[in-house]
């Protein structure tokens, strides 16, 4: 499909974050056996394709077709808030990668493509629109999943695309917009003349620091999370040892119940210091480390490379496949349509979507059918709804702890 990348050992502009904050990954994540769950780049590569006009939406899986009009959306709202109406109807791209060459050039981007490049990237769109003091571009990059995303102010993966896409269409200013609608409202930032020319500054200091970085330069964070050398990289290891070297796991007692009640005892005589160090450096890593483990430990399993370890195969759990057919089934049996229905828990993504196709086909095409009700207004009359039948109701409340600014406001 189009967002492929045919130059992946080129640094890329999604991988600037993590290049950033660590200058040796590229290479050594290139270089690393890679044992990650593919599951969520899968789904959000189904979202990419149906919005890039590849994937028919409405043979796709309901969550990829909703985030995908989710997206859409929001899409259309910053393209009518960013164009000039006074100005020339704005030329629009999709999907498209551009790449820096040595020589300072920016190119388009094909599996065919000979230039020597020293980082490319890929938008998901672009608008570009001519008008008296030149052109002016928005560029839009969605993000399909929950996942943590840098605002567009301070978004490395933006600045890199940025600096691409004026240099290429030789912008005079830009706003470019992160998407993501299961966070909420996009978020934006403006790029004139200089702020661009600030970025091309940051990017070359970037890429240039990954050329000659060694293993010496390595750095530990949430940018680990995208990286396949964090299997086997020590400082991201020693960094969630260092939570284990206060617990001190090896003097805790065997029994469980004592062993909880002495970590808690010891998580309590931390310095505050300690706690914080906890929370900012290592908490956030450690769920990816266990998942690490558990991913290489199940791989080498496999290969045959622990001793007295071996994969046992085991039959999956029972679950209906088609709810109707069950329904049908189970009727003869005295099971009534009641006691079907107790026995349901009503997933509310799918009943919204529900209520979307049944306010009926407002236009279609043969890649995506438009409903009369946009998901979010399927949303508002779902939740009317149910909230007049009175079974609609709220979890308890969220309680977080969430860092102040010197300003003294989260």
């Amino acid at each position: 499909m189009s967002y492929t990348n045919p130059f992946p050992l080129v640094p890329s502009a999604s991988e600037m974050p993590r290049i950033a904050a660590c200058p040796p990954s590229k290479k050594m994540a290139a270089a690393a056996t890679d044992y990650s769950d593919h599951k969520d780049a899968d789904k959000g590569n189904e979202v990419h394709a149906i919005l890039a006009g590849e994937e028919d939406a409405d043979s796709s899986p309901y969550d990829a077709a909703q985030t995908a009009e989710m997206c859409e959306e929001q899409a259309q709202r910053l393209l009518t808030e960013w164009q000039d109406a006074g100005a020339e109807s704005p030329l629009g791209f999709k999907e498209v990668r551009y790449g820096m060459t040595t020589l300072g050039n920016v190119v388009l981007v094909t599996p065919d493509t000979r230039a020597d490049l020293i980082v490319t990237g890929q938008f998901d769109r672009l608008y570009i629109q001519e008008y008296a003091q030149g052109n002016r571009g928005l560029l839009i990059d969605f993000k399909a999943l929950h996942g943590k995303h840098a605002h567009a102010l301070e978004n490395a993966q933006l600045a890199t695309l940025a600096v691409l896409v004026s240099w290429r269409h030789k912008l005079d200013g830009l706003r470019v917009a992160i998407v993501q609608p299961w966070k909420g409202k996009p978020t934006t930032a403006d790029y004139d003349g200089q702020s661009i020319l600030d970025a091309n500054a940051w990017l070359y200091g970037v890429l240039k620091r990954e050329q000659f970085a060694t293993p010496e330069h390595r750095s530990a964070g949430d940018h680990c999370n995208n990286c396949n050398a964090r299997f086997g990289c020590s400082t991201f290891i020693n960094r969630n040892i260092e939570a284990l070297d206060i617990v001190r796991p090896e003097t805790l007692p065997v029994d469980s119940k004592t062993r909880a009640a002495a970590v808690f005892a010891r998580m309590a005589e931390m310095t505050p210091a300690q706690s914080i160090h906890i929370e900012e450096n290592v908490i956030g890593l450690m769920g990816v480390f266990i998942a690490a483990h558990k991913a290489m430990w199940k791989a080498r399993v496999e290969a045959g490379e622990i001793a007295n370890y071996t994969i046992e195969v085991s039959q999956g759990d029972r679950e209906i496949t088609d709810a109707q057919k069950a329904h049908e089934a189970l009727l003869p049996l005295g099971v009534t349509s009641e006691d079907i229905i107790a026995a349901c828990s009503l997933p509310l993504g799918a009943m919204q979507e529900a209520v979307r196709i049944r306010s009926g086909v407002k236009s279609k095409t043969e890649k995506r059918t438009a409903y009369n009700l946009t998901a979010d207004q399927a949303r508002a009359a779902m939740d009317k709804a149910l909230t007049d039948a009175g079974c609609l109701a709220r979890k308890a409340e969220k309680r977080e702890v969430v860092k102040l600014t010197l300003g003294g406001e989260a």
